[in-house]
């Protein structure tokens, strides 16, 4: 599985994507959401998640989450902030954004969310079964 974690600090970027190696993913980084929208764009695969700073300067993580939207990309995005204002939180969900962490995280929280935003992405059989009405 291939994460991608957008961040403008160097030292954030490099703790998310060892954390993230560590816990058996891989990872790719990019300092800008401009970058990874231009990688995108040059034909680099989607990944199976984001990582996405919320604060970056040039282009928030609301406007990276938007641009995503706007190309018809649905990649499971997971936006973490030390903003702890619901209105913050309101503004991604409603962007689409399938989950919302505040800073510091742990490496169990990280893992359980991607979990989480992958099993709504890729519902396994068993998942889909239980969302089926059974037959008159």
């Amino acid at each position: 599985m291939l994460i991608v974690i957008v961040d403008d600090e160097e030292s954030v970027r490099t703790g998310l994507r060892r954390l993230c190696v560590s816990l058996g993913l891989r990872a790719s980084v990019y300092a800008a959401g401009s970058e990874f929208l231009h990688s995108l764009a040059a034909g680099t695969p989607p990944p199976d998640c984001v990582l996405l700073d919320a604060h970056m300067p040039h282009m928030s993580g609301l406007e990276v989450q938007q641009r995503l939207v706007d190309l018809g990309l649905k990649i499971p995005t997971i936006v973490y902030t030390a903003d702890d204002a619901p209105e913050a939180e309101a503004r991604y969900v409603a962007a689409g954004v399938t989950a919302y962490l505040r800073k510091p995280i742990a490496g169990d929280e990280l893992l359980a969310a991607i979990e989480q935003v992958m099993a709504r992405a890729h519902p396994t059989p068993v998942d889909q079964a239980t969302t089926v009405a059974p037959p008159p």
